[in-house]
């Protein structure tokens, strides 16, 4: 198996987590679609809920890649989005989490 990615995650999401990578794996496949009609309208606000989600729950590297990918949807780059949509998905396959007790 690749590499797993680590990542460490407030184990009051523990029940959050499943259906919000689901719910992730969904968006890429509707940015790949856009991406092939070129809406890049489309692309940029899923890419921009990803970045804006990925920290909230605790995927940081999952928010550098929304953003990456709202930059490329503005600069209208088909290759880019192709590449880290891709990108996204390896991530989420590699992705192993670690719950950790609240810090409250």
């Amino acid at each position: 198996m690749p590499d797993r990615v680590i990542v460490e995650v407030d184990e009051d999401l523990s029940d959050l987590i499943p259906g919000f990578l689901t719910h992730k794996r969904a968006d890429v496949a509707t940015i790949v679609d856009a991406n092939a009609r070129r809406d890049y309208a489309e692309i940029g606000r899923i890419a921009h809920r990803i970045k804006g989600e990925g920290t909230s729950y605790g995927f940081e590297l999952m928010t550098e890649m929304g953003r990456s990918l709202e930059q490329a949807a503005t600069m209208r780059d088909d290759a880019a989005v192709a590449t880290l949509a891709r990108q996204l998905l390896n991530y989420m396959d590699r992705v192993e989490i670690v719950f950790q007790p609240s810090r409250d």
